[in-house]
């Protein structure tokens, strides 16, 4: 008896775990390549990123209830006040979509590629993990905000829990491309 309970609890625990099927992203306009769990939908809108007005095309897949996206956006001007304002004004709209609070914010480095996908140096960036609710389910976020010249990106996942080995592997792929 005790087998068939542990099998059974193995197959119920295996049928509530997504499938993720990780796939190479490239998005050489949008200067960045990703893996993500699924096929990819793919949209262009109008954002206020704190009062800079800018188009951000937003790349995304979604594996059962958790969703994972890469947004870019092309700066009004390549300098560092530019920069900071923008990966600013991200986290804070991401943290608010999520009515959420930051319960850990680390500088991490994002790999930046040459032409030929060499790496040749890297990017530092804020990655912050966010407790908050969506539609009143509590829900968890894990997000990269990074820039560099006139460009700033955010690669987010937003899941009902934390799956922290999908959420490293998503941001540990996100690499930057000229």
């Amino acid at each position: 008896m005790p087998l068939a309970l542990a099998l059974g609890s193995l197959l119920a625990l295996c049928a509530c775990q997504p499938t993720y099927d990780w796939r190479e992203i490239h998005e050489p306009e949008e200067g960045y390549r990703i893996l993500l769990p699924a096929r990819p939908v793919s949209m262009k809108r109008p954002i206020d990123l704190d009062g800079v007005a800018v188009t951000m095309a937003m790349t995304g897949a979604r594996v059962g209830e958790a969703l994972f996206t890469v947004g870019s956006v092309v700066l009004p001007s390549a300098s560092e006040e530019a920069r900071e304002h923008a990966t600013r004004a991200m986290r804070t709209a991401m943290e608010r979509n999520v009515q959420g609070h930051e319960t850990k914010s680390t500088q991490v480095e994002v790999p930046v590629l040459d032409p030929a996908g060499r790496a040749e140096g890297s990017v530092t960036a804020t990655h912050v993990e966010v407790e908050g609710s969506v539609a009143g389910e509590p829900t968890h976020m894990s997000a990269t905000f990074v820039a560099r010249g006139d460009r700033a990106w955010q690669a987010v996942m937003i899941s009902p829990a934390v799956d922290a080995e999908a959420a490293k592997l998503f941001h540990e792929s996100f690499q930057i491309t000229k």
